[in-house]
């Protein structure tokens, strides 16, 4: 009877301990997180309080944010959401809400950075909060670390927008990480567009080929320029003595089938040296004429620039920064 009993615990040890493995290995158990709100901001700013406990805080995860988000829930998810803090704020003398604080966690800091760059108003100003931020009378928003921040108002207020920052400043103190992403350095600084830069997780600049990269944008006194880093996984296979045949990886098959795009499958490409693999001229129909070149995983581009010599200029810069 004893070794029946131990037979049986040990059986159903085994089973509960098996089916958490098997949801572990099918990403179905959540990472460990930090309890709910604690990204929201507790001390609030002077006059503010939580809308507590008629509004607590709600969370939502990948399978519900559509709840809060609708149809947008899809963009959050492709750029890696994981979690939402949702806090709702009042004035102390008001019983109504008047602001809610949105907290993204993404499963990385260039995701973070990424929902930011493409969901956001970028002819606002840029204030430093995190790693960069853009405040208004209706909302502010920042990121820093694997988090998104979006503090907006739901009610009419004075002085809005020194509000909403202050809450956001509030809520950067509790968020951990980094400030920077460490791709966008190897884009020449001069002649710039303040927050021309965004960071797409699939079909960069339209084109499904290159899939997840970064696109920073210049201005040439009034001319248009754009400069673009594509960004692939290491693979393919070199020939070796007595092994199968080399294949092409990844980067090299995106590269060969967006030259057929811009040039055509029957052009044969001018070939530019420099510091890179291989390299060629081309233009692209809305950003005009340029430089692309292939180095490693990474395909560089550089169209729209006053001159060829400042195209080859600024993609030679970006590809001897890379490693």
């Amino acid at each position: 009877m004893r070794r029946y009993l131990l037979t049986t615990v040990v059986l159903v040890l085994l089973v509960t301990l098996g089916c958490q493995s098997t949801k572990q290995w099918l990403g179905m158990t959540p990472s460990p997180a930090p309890g709910p709100g604690a990204f929201l901001p507790a001390d609030e700013p002077e006059g503010w309080e939580r809308a507590t406990p008629e509004h607590p805080v709600e969370i939502y995860s990948r399978e519900n944010l559509y709840l809060y988000l609708d149809q947008k829930a899809d963009l959050y998810n492709r750029y890696g959401f994981m979690t939402l803090e949702h806090g709702t704020y009042r004035p102390n003398l008001l019983a109504n809400p008047a602001a809610v604080v949105d907290v993204y966690q993404m499963d990385h800091p260039v995701h973070a950075y990424g929902i930011f760059s493409v969901d956001r108003d970028r002819l606002k100003k840029k204030v430093d909060i995190g790693g960069g931020g853009h405040p208004g009378e209706k909302e502010c928003v920042f990121w820093k670390g694997q988090h998104f921040v979006r503090v907006k108002l739901i009610a009419e207020i004075q002085n809005a927008e020194e509000v909403l920052e202050a809450l956001a400043r509030k809520t950067e103190k509790n968020i951990p990480g980094v400030t920077e992403i460490a791709e966008l350095r190897v884009f020449p600084t001069e002649n710039r567009v303040p927050a021309g830069d965004a960071y797409y997780t699939d079909d960069l600049l339209g084109y499904e080929c290159l899939g997840r990269g970064f696109v920073v944008e210049y201005d040439f006194d009034g001319k248009k320029a754009a400069a673009i880093l594509a960004i692939f996984p290491p693979g393919g296979k070199t020939a070796a003595a007595k092994a199968e045949p080399a294949y092409p990886g990844p980067t090299t098959t995106a590269y060969v089938k967006w030259r057929r795009e811009l040039l055509g499958s029957g052009e044969t490409p001018q070939v530019l040296p420099g510091p890179w693999d291989h390299g060629y001229r081309a233009a692209e129909p809305k950003l005009g004429q340029g430089v692309v070149a292939r180095r490693g995983r990474y395909i560089v581009a550089v169209f729209g620039t006053p001159s060829e010599e400042a195209s080859i200029g600024m993609a030679a810069t970006i590809v001897s920064a890379l490693r």
